[in-house]
């Protein structure tokens, strides 16, 4: 009698139940003594994952468990003592293979004279909740790695070490903890994928030494971002030898080429998920499953990134493909912008030597401008001082000529003579004027040097030994007043060959090399010759006295205006050399008359 009516006020009770929980949006389960569910309205039913019977229904509380799995069972029997239980966030898959979040809040059930006749459960779901929390905390997560590694690049504007700090952030357990990343850029000129840089282990061991090296190193990623990560990583260079330098031809590129068409990354699941023309990149890497995430900046392909879980195994999820491709784009930023630094560093070394240039064509100006000044002077002064010297020359030499000069004819002499050498350098001097007044161009320089060598010869005696001369075979022009120049380089010219008085073979010489176009006056002989021919040109350089000096100091400035240098060098022979050089300009050797 009593089985009877406990059944009929259960099934009372039920009814109750239904009629007040039945569509209520929070789940309601009751549960008799002995641990059977003897009710879940339709709430609990859909999170559980069980169809919507309000009626036919048979669960004992340790089946429901094993699929909530929060230690129902315990739970029962510390309600059935008298306590209540509540549980807070808590998630399973459901019977539908559903994520759930819950929170429970159970209690005892009293009967009208407080007896505890069993116990219910309330299922409030805040899945909803949870996964927008999960999502923040996924967002959250995404920009504190980004946020790290932009401050990271933004230390350094290499690009190599900018490639380096983005894939360390793909590999790094505190990034995105692939065990292995490859990068390839863009060949443009080839149309091909260059195999740049990989960073990972190489094999199992590798990993196993590294991984068990980094384990107790607290840092975060920015930490290690800024680390040496070379001596970390033994196997990197190993690894980057699998791909370094190898060219894949987009035609033959395959699903690496579908990544950059597309411009969304690629979840490579085994072979079956591409074509056979892929093949032969996942052999050289030696992986079948595989992430590929182009670096394409405003419709520019750059190259793409490779990233796998060789060593470990583990299955590459949609979310880190998009975390992939979300560092893709924020490497292809770094690269245009790392570019775009050097572009700016080149430009300014452009500038910078223009700069350079501009400021040596203005002293050049100036110096020209000086020398012209200096020539119509030295033009006026010559012109006062040759008259009074011819009519004291001639005088000297009509009364030698005369024979009346007595006793004094050894005077006479001398004044003649040194009448001679002061109008020689007046000569030298009005050569000087006269060339200063000649518009600066463009000259070929081997033609300068070439047509200087023919005055020369011109104005040797026969019974001396000619000088021979060689010229480069690469053409060159330089810049300035031609006049000046070929009395400069005849100077130079014929001071060799007046102080060698024939002892020595002289061989003239040009070259061009590091921007200056050089004429050289080499000389050869018997080693006899030698100790004297450098006491020679070591005085006529550095000692010259009256004529001599005045024609260095007239030479050495047309060079040195010109922007020029001239000197003596020794050789392997020990014969000395004596070098004139210009700088080598772009202007070209047109020959039409321009001014600096």
């Amino acid at each position: 009698m009593s089985t009877v009516l406990e059944q009929s006020i259960d099934t009372s009770d039920r009814t109750v139940f239904h009629r007040n929980m039945g569509n209520s949006p929070l789940g309601f389960v009751y549960i008799n003594r002995s641990g059977k569910i003897e009710y879940m309205n339709r709430t609990a039913k859909e999170i559980v994952g069980l169809d919507n019977d309000p009626y036919e229904f048979n669960m004992s509380v340790k089946e429901l468990d094993t699929v909530i799995g929060c230690g129902i069972p315990d739970c029962f029997e510390h309600i059935m003592a008298g306590n209540s239980v509540d549980i807070a966030d808590h998630h399973f898959l459901n019977l539908k293979k559903q994520l759930r979040s819950i929170n429970i809040y159970s209690n005892s059930f009293l009967s009208h004279n407080n007896e505890v006749r069993g116990a219910f459960a309330i299922f409030a779901d805040v899945t909803p909740a949870y996964r927008e929390k999960t999502r923040l905390a996924k967002a959250d997560y995404i920009l504190s790695l980004i946020a790290q590694v932009s401050e990271a690049v933004s230390s350094t504007a290499e690009l190599e070490d900018v490639l380096k700090i983005i894939l360390v952030a793909v590999t790094a357990r505190q990034g995105l903890g692939f065990n292995r990343a490859f990068l390839f850029l863009m060949n443009e000129s080839a149309n091909a994928l260059t195999g740049t840089m990989a960073i990972g282990p190489a094999s199992p061991e590798d990993a196993q030494q590294i991984w068990s090296r980094l384990e107790n190193k607290h840092r975060t990623l920015l930490e290690l971002l800024n680390e040496n990560l070379g001596k970390e990583n033994s196997s990197i260079p190993r690894l980057s030898a699998m791909i370094q330098g190898w060219p894949i031809p987009l035609e033959t590129a395959g699903v690496l080429k579908k990544a950059l068409d597309e411009g969304k990354g690629i979840n490579i699941t085994g072979r079956a998920s591409i074509g056979a023309d892929s093949y032969p990149i996942l052999d050289r890497l030696q992986s079948d499953f595989l992430v590929v995430a182009p670096i394409i900046s405003r419709g520019k392909r750059m190259g793409v990134i490779l990233a796998d879980n060789r060593i470990t195994g583990q299955p590459i999820s949609d979310y880190l493909v998009d975390l992939l491709q979300t560092f893709a784009n924020h490497m292809a930023l770094a690269i245009e912008r790392s570019q775009l630094y050097d572009k700016i560093m080149e430009r300014a070394a452009e500038l910078e030597e223009k700069n350079r240039q501009l400021a040596e064509s203005q002293e050049q100006i100036i110096r020209a401008e000086k020398m012209s000044v200096i020539g119509e002077l030295t033009s006026s002064i010559a012109h006062e001082l040759r008259n009074p010297l011819t009519v004291i020359g001639g005088f000297a030499n009509l009364m030698l000529t005369a024979g009346d000069a007595g006793p004094n004819t050894e005077y006479l002499n001398i004044i003649l003579t040194e009448t001679k050498r002061a109008e020689s350098a007046i000569h030298q001097v009005l050569d000087f004027s006269k060339a200063s007044k000649t518009a600066n161009r463009p000259i070929d320089f081997n033609l300068l040097v070439g047509q200087t060598f023919e005055m020369l010869l011109s104005k040797l005696k026969f019974s001396r030994r000619k000088p021979a001369l060689t010229m480069s075979g690469q053409t060159t022009g330089v810049f300035g007043n031609p006049d000046q120049l070929m009395h400069a380089l005849f100077q130079f010219m014929w001071l060799s060959v007046e102080e060698t008085t024939g002892e020595c073979k002289i061989t003239i010489s040009t070259e061009m090399d590091d921007g200056f176009a050089r004429m050289k006056i080499g000389f050869s002989g018997d080693e006899s010759k030698r100790d004297n021919l450098v006491k020679v040109l070591g005085q006529l350089f550095s000692s010259a006295t009256g004529t001599q000096k005045l024609t260095m100091i007239v030479a050495g400035e047309t060079v040195r205006c010109h922007g020029g240098n001239f000197g003596l060098e020794g050789t392997k022979e020990g014969f000395p050399t004596i070098y004139v050089e210009l700088p080598r300009t772009e202007r070209g050797t047109s020959g039409e008359n321009t001014h600096c």
